[in-house]
């Protein structure tokens, strides 16, 4: 009987062998292109989720351990399924439950790490795999991204289309141009045809498409005459033209980086020097997006790292880094955005108090959306009744605050989950800062020192950025939120045993 047995229960084991190493290579597989790719991202996820399932119905149970942050999280989860059921528009809030699913990242992250090990391992090469990006944003900034316009013909065709000097020429037929040259390979079997462009002028990028002419001369169909490689564009890693998501995602692993460097015992060491030139250059990456909320984001997280490890000593470090800093910022910002630092009569700043007013008018028009909001992406359809943007005049998109985008759209108790969720998350990262087991290895400290600081810099950014809506962004902050439960259940099995 027993030898019957046996063979089946030996292959049983080995398959879940086999499934808990392939969840694990599903994590490392997130982890390495998170920094890069939203789509590769997602599929490393679901895979790992769908392994894990697998898994779950083999053993016929779910072994779930309880989690500090389950209540909150699952309580904000099922008050957005309420708020797109009830929605105004529940077709379009019901598509965007999807990516409410992300949230399962914290639960599969935190109830399949292995171990402490492998926890810092996985928060390592994080970091080290956005290391890459960041070595492309200096390859593009040496080698230009676009075309400056200088001067061009009467005759031009980009003239009938009101694009000029001081333009850029971003893409032509959806390539990425740097030279003349290259504009003329684009459209070379184009003449007597529309061709497709996109164009930068400051704070603005648009679409156009302009005419041919058949006699165009082949060597250079749109008759500019000077123009240069543009290298003052906002650094956006391979996002595209997304830098608000790239400055975000490099603000979470920046800080995380600091955290470890600030942990290490012996700074002076080569990995602390490594991880010193790694933070500065991290640093200098955020400046090159150009993005003002994250550049306090940063600033503040750093700052509070700073106050953590070295006390009073910290206020002359921020000191000294704002005198370094801040002139390359203001003149960055005026080469690229030609904006002043602080400005309430500047575009973006502008654009963000109109539709904050408009949004909070909206949210308390109706004590239906103080409870369950108006629906998740209901403003793509209904703006126009509610007179949102101006009436139309503004470019339509969200609410640009994280909390004033949740309260309009899920209500305010799903804020008020919100809320409770992150600073349960806090107080987890605060517990563990100060905890013996976690401050007795350098690396683990680092983590936790470094989640606390990006996380804090990713809320303050919330307040002006709805980057909670930035799958890219948020599935980063899931993931290091799912490491930090893990790291609490394994340390709190160690005490008890």
């Amino acid at each position: 009987m027993m030898d019957g047995v046996r063979p089946s229960h030996v292959e049983r084991s080995k398959v879940l062998a086999i499934l808990d190493r392939g969840i694990l290579a599903s994590l490392l597989l997130f982890v390495l292109v998170a920094p890069h790719s939203i789509a590769a991202t997602q599929g490393a996820f679901l895979l790992g989720l769908v392994l894990w399932i697998i898994r779950v119905v083999i053993r016929r149970s779910l072994d779930y351990r309880p989690m500090v942050l389950e209540l909150p999280i699952l309580g904000f989860v099922w008050l957005s399924l309420l708020a797109a059921i009830f929605s105004y528009e529940p077709a379009l809030s019901l598509l965007k439950v999807r990516s409410v699913g992300l949230f399962l990242i914290v639960f599969l992250v935190a109830q399949n790490l292995p171990n402490q090990e492998w926890g810092k391992r996985l928060a390592l090469l994080l970091v080290l795999s956005c290391m890459v990006n960041v070595g492309y944003v200096f390859w593009q900034k040496a080698v230009g991204r676009g075309l400056r316009l200088l001067e061009i013909s009467e005759e031009s065709p980009l003239r009938q289309a009101g694009i000029g000097p001081g333009d850029v020429l971003l893409r032509v037929e959806g390539r990425t141009i740097r030279s003349p040259e290259e504009v003329a390979a684009a459209v070379a079997a184009k003449r007597g045809e529309r061709v497709r462009l996109f164009v930068f002028r400051p704070e603005i990028y648009r679409h156009y498409e302009i005419l041919i002419p058949e006699e165009a001369p082949p060597e250079n169909p749109l008759l500019i005459r000077r123009s240069e490689p543009w290298k003052h564009f906002r650094a956006s890693g391979f996002y595209g033209w997304n830098y608000f998501t790239y400055a975000e995602v490099v603000q979470l692993l920046g800080s995380l980086l600091l955290g470890i460097f600030l942990a290490l015992p012996k700074k002076r060491s080569a990995r602390g020097i490594l991880a010193a030139l790694g933070v500065m250059v991290m640093a200098f990456v955020i400046l090159l997006t150009v993005t003002r909320a994250v550049w306090g984001a940063f600033a503040l997280s750093a700052f509070v790292m700073l106050v953590h490890r070295w006390g009073r000593y910290a206020l002359v470090i921020g000191i000294v880094a704002l005198l370094i800093a801040a002139p390359v910022g203001v003149r960055l910002l005026r080469q690229v955005r030609s904006v002043p630092l602080l400005s309430a009569r500047e575009p973006s700043t502008a654009y963000r108090l109109t539709v904050w007013r408009e949004g909070i008018h909206l949210l308390l028009s109706r004590p239906k959306h103080w409870v369950l909001g108006i629906g998740m992406d209901s403003l793509k359809a209904r703006w126009r009744e509610w007179g949102m943007f101006q009436e139309g005049r503004l470019p339509l998109g969200h609410m640009h605050s994280s909390p004033v985008q949740i309260a309009l759209e899920r209500g305010l108790p799903a804020l008020f989950f919100w809320f409770w969720w992150f600073a349960r998350y806090l107080r987890l990262l605060r517990l563990g800062l100060r905890s013996d087991a976690v401050n007795r290895d350098p690396t683990l400290a680092g983590i936790y020192l470094g989640t606390f600081g990006g996380t804090l810099g990713f809320l303050a950014s919330s307040l002006v950025h709805y980057n909670f809506g930035d799958s890219e962004v948020i599935m980063i902050v899931y993931f290091q939120m799912g490491l930090i439960e893990g790291f609490h259940r394994m340390i709190h099995q160690e005490g008890r045993g």
